[in-house]
């Protein structure tokens, strides 16, 4: 769903609106999170898995099953674990680094070559397909909390 129209924030203006959620009651601050961690697991996860699969397939399952979302007011996503658990001793953070860059230079100096398969970009793909449409039903249900809040809702 990539379009020719990106969706632009100014950072002093997004600080602006998480420092008008926090005017919110807590119960409208409960219920902006909510709304979030489902936005992030209706439209960001399956955007994210799809793109992985695509440009990453040997890495995929692993990275898939370390994406978790966030509960904050805003959508959020986290991909990769610290936990050193596949050969040699690699982690999903690991694992999600070579499959953005592809092949690198390690600390120590050595070439990785197992990341050389992959195709970088996956993180870009994934911000196409899910940028505008979380960004689109996060501003639809917040403008709801925040009506019901001013209108004296239970909150």
């Amino acid at each position: 769903m990539a379009t020719t129209e990106a969706v632009t924030l100014d950072p002093r203006e997004f600080r602006n609106v998480l420092n008008g959620l926090k005017g919110l009651d807590q119960s409208a601050n409960r219920d902006m999170r909510l709304k979030s961690e489902e936005i992030a697991n209706r439209i960001m996860v399956p955007a994210i898995k799809s793109s992985i699969s695509n440009f990453a397939p040997s890495y995929a399952d692993k990275l898939n099953r370390s994406i978790r979302t966030g509960r904050d007011r805003i959508p959020s996503v986290k991909i990769g674990l610290s936990n050193r658990t596949y050969s040699g001793g690699a982690s999903t953070n690991m694992l999600r680094f070579g499959t953005i860059k592809g092949q690198y230079l390690s600390r120590s100096g050595r070439t990785q070559f197992w990341a050389e398969g992959n195709r970088p970009g996956w993180t870009q793909a994934a911000d196409n397909d899910y940028a505008e449409p979380a960004f689109a039903a996060w501003v639809n249900e917040a403008e709801k909390i925040v009506n019901n809040w001013n209108r004296g809702s239970d909150y």
